[in-house]
């Protein structure tokens, strides 16, 4: 399993798609929810040039409106992450009439 290979199954959710942060401006507002914002750490080792491994730890956040969105959710899991395990966290934002659905996993690459 790659970090590109679950990127493009995330695409397919034809949901807003944000690393890190959208970048809001005049001419590209935020966009409305549901949206995907995700944050990716990277480690490599084994820098001999012949055993390269990266190790990366990676979060995609669901954003939804005031309450959790079962379907997006039912849909990340089936269709997206069918075959990577990962931890599961929810959180109200009440500040901003939001709740983020938090999916973490870990993999490892052989560069």
């Amino acid at each position: 399993m790659t970090l590109d290979t679950i990127i493009e199954r995330f695409k397919k959710l034809n949901l807003p798609m944000a690393l890190n942060e959208f970048t809001t401006t005049n001419r590209t507002p935020a966009p409305t929810l549901p949206y995907i914002c995700y944050l990716i750490d990277e480690t490599q080792r084994g820098s001999d040039q012949k055993n390269m491994i990266r190790d990366i730890s990676a979060s995609f956040e669901l954003y939804t409106d005031r309450k959790p969105d079962k379907a997006i959710e039912s849909r990340i899991e089936r269709e997206v992450l069918f075959d990577v395990e990962f931890r599961k966290n929810q959180v109200k934002i009440d500040s901003e009439n939001m709740v983020q659905t938090s999916y973490d996993f870990d993999i490892t690459e052989k560069i």
